[in-house]
Formats: C-alpha cells, structure tokens, sequence
C-alpha cells in the first residue's frame, strides 16, 4: 500500500515523497500527468536509462519503492498512443510492472472504436515490456465497475485490467463504491483507495476516516485481492498548504493501520 503522488498536485517529487514516507508509507506511485501535474522528470517522452535510475534512487533516499507509474491524459489526444508507449518504456526501465491511465475522452462511436484500436496495439506493446496497463475510473466513460469490465473483456488481453477507484466511481459514475466494487473484482490488478466526504457527483476526497465511505464493507469485499494499492487524497477542489496535505496523508496512514494494511 503506497501513495499516488497526484495527492501533491501543486508539490514537486522531493516534497510529496518526504511526506509520504513521514506518514510511514514504503510504496509511491509516481504521477506524470502532462498539463496537471508532473512528478517523473524528465517526462517519460524524453526520459532514458540514466534518468529513470536516477529516479529509483531518489526513491530509495526516502525510503520509498517505486510501485507504478500514473500516466494519465495521453490516450486518445493527438500523438498521444505513441507518448503513452514512452510511459511503457519508462515503467520497464524502472523495473515497475504498473501504469495507471485514464481512457481518455470518449464520447463517440468513432471514439470508442479508436480506443479499442489504439488499445490492442498498446497491450501487445505492454506485454513486451511485460507491464501491466490498468485503466482508471475516470471522466465520461469508463466510470463505474460494470462499463469497466465490459471495456475489459472487449480488449481481451491479459496486459490490461483496471485500476479501481473507490471515490471516482461516486464523481464520475454517480455510484456507491459499496455497490459497485464487487464488478470490478475480477478484472482489477490496481486500487486506488480514496474517500468520499460529500454525495454523488460532488468533488470531495478528504484524508481516509473523515469521509462517509464503508471501508469496512470495502475491505471485507477486497480481502482476497492481492494487487498494489494507492491513496489518493484530493479534497475538494480548494489549494492545501503542504503541511495541509501531509497531515491528510498521514492521517489515512493511520486508517489504513487500524486495517493491518500497513504498519
């Protein structure tokens, strides 16, 4: 259980890893999100060897394990499936088996056939670096555990799975994670564990324990999953100090803790 350092969008690397591992976390995910927020750098575009080793030992100085790269808004964007391949050659130079990303938009017909296209080359691609894309709850689409599993057994391919995340799905999908997560079951090789502080459709992700999620429920449902997990916290939309977002991240350390799923 680790971080996904887009908990830090306003932070660079060196801060949100020093307060993930203060908050007692051994795991991060690094998030290379171009226009958002950028925590691999040089981008996965331009990055070589030299730089991802580099970035596994500033890990490793914080005493943190690289799990998974976060390479979300690349999909369906212009030249994006030839960047996202860099995000795939990054995640085997740096020994990580995960990448995390968004579908991109999808709106159309035509959108989606582009997407299913684009994505049976990219899993052929991620099977050769043997990585693992897993697909987020996110935007219009592919939002919900049920259209999840459906775009999943469309691609048919072991290299791709989903990436749940339990307050998305409520943003974006407009379900309960408690009612939906069990769809995602079997098609789920990440987690992102994140809470919800308001109703449906509403922006609000506080630290784990001060929102209305039954993680009790949740992790009950999950015990038998054995893949990465990732907090993410994003409160609601307002600018957090840095001692503002540390204090959340360990806060949800403390949660987690009361689970047995750190220590």
């Amino acid at each position: 259980v680790g971080v996904v350092t887009s908990t830090y969008p306003k932070n660079n690397a060196d801060e949100a890893m020093a307060g993930i591992s203060k908050a007692g976390f051994k795991y991060v995910e690094l998030a290379s999100c171009p226009s958002y927020f950028e925590h691999v750098i040089p981008r996965p575009e331009i990055a070589g060897q030299k730089d991802a080793d580099a970035l596994l030992e500033k890990c490793r100085s914080y005493g943190l394990e690289l799990t998974c790269v976060a390479g979300h808004t690349r999909l369906m964007t212009e030249g994006g499936k030839e960047a996202f391949k860099t995000v795939l050659d990054y995640a085997r130079m740096a020994g990580v088996s995960y990448v995390t990303t968004d579908t991109g938009e999808v709106k159309t017909e035509e959108d989606k056939a582009k997407f299913y296209a684009d994505m049976a080359e990219l899993a052929e691609y991620a099977a050769e670096k043997d990585v693992t894309i897993c697909l987020e709850m996110h935007g219009n689409w592919c939002n919900n555990a049920k259209t999840g599993a459906e775009i999943i057994e469309k691609i048919d391919h072991p290299n791709v799975r989903l990436n749940y995340d339990t307050g998305n799905v409520s943003l974006y999908g407009g379900v309960r994670p408690e009612d939906d997560i069990k769809f995602a079951l079997p098609y789920m090789a990440f987690l992102h564990v994140k809470e919800n502080g308001g109703g449906l459709k509403e922006w609000n992700f506080p630290a784990l324990g001060d929102g209305n999620n039954d993680f009790d429920y949740i992790f009950d449902v999950i015990k038998d999953y054995d893949g990465p997990i990732s907090v993410e916290v994003e409160f609601d939309g307002s600018e957090k100090t840095l001692d503002e977002v540390n204090e959340a991240v360990r806060k949800s350390f403390l949660f987690l803790k009361k689970y047995g799923l750190v220590e």
